[in-house]
């Protein structure tokens, strides 16, 4: 305690003037992040703009799951057009959303997967999920409204014995 007391104190900062306040305080100013977001205008004109090109549009179309539906449009197209060169009147929407709807797609659609059924096999990850939901599952069976009031919930541990 005397050794703390003993110690000099520390030195008093330098009196500051107003142009060093200023001056730090504009210093601040520059580096700090800005509050209010840039202007859309402002933004768009700083950004790059895209502008798609052929082989993008070619790269993108080639990831596009897209098979199904154009075998869709090359099956039903041909028959749309039969049906409107037919036809004695201007067809509207509902008769050939009907035709559509009575349209068979039978043999044009791929086959879908074939459903894989997979047997249980325990591990110790969804042992320790199952213990954990069925817990759980207890807890809220058993809790009173309102649920998870904290000032009602009580600790317990559970021990297993060999």
């Amino acid at each position: 305690a005397a050794a703390a007391a003993a110690a000099p104190d520390p030195p008093a900062p330098p009196e500051a003037t107003h142009d060093d306040v200023d001056a730090h305080v504009e210093e601040e100013a520059a580096h700090a992040a800005p509050r209010d977001p840039p202007a859309p205008a402002a933004l768009a004109k700083s950004l790059p703009r895209f502008t798609p090109t052929e082989d993008w549009l070619a790269r993108v179309k080639a990831d596009l799951p897209l098979n199904t539906i154009s075998r869709l449009l090359l099956h039903l197209g041909p028959q749309l057009d039969e049906l409107v060169a037919s036809a004695e009147f201007p067809l509207d929407e509902a008769q050939i959303l009907d035709f559509i709807k009575n349209t068979t797609m039978v043999g044009l659609l791929p086959v879908p997967h074939a459903i894989v059924i997979r047997k249980y096999q325990p591990n110790n990850f969804t042992s320790l999920w199952f213990t954990a939901f069925l817990w759980g599952c207890l807890f809220l069976g058993n809790q009173l409204l309102p649920l998870f009031d904290g000032s009602s919930i009580k600790l317990f541990t559970v021990s297993v014995v060999s």
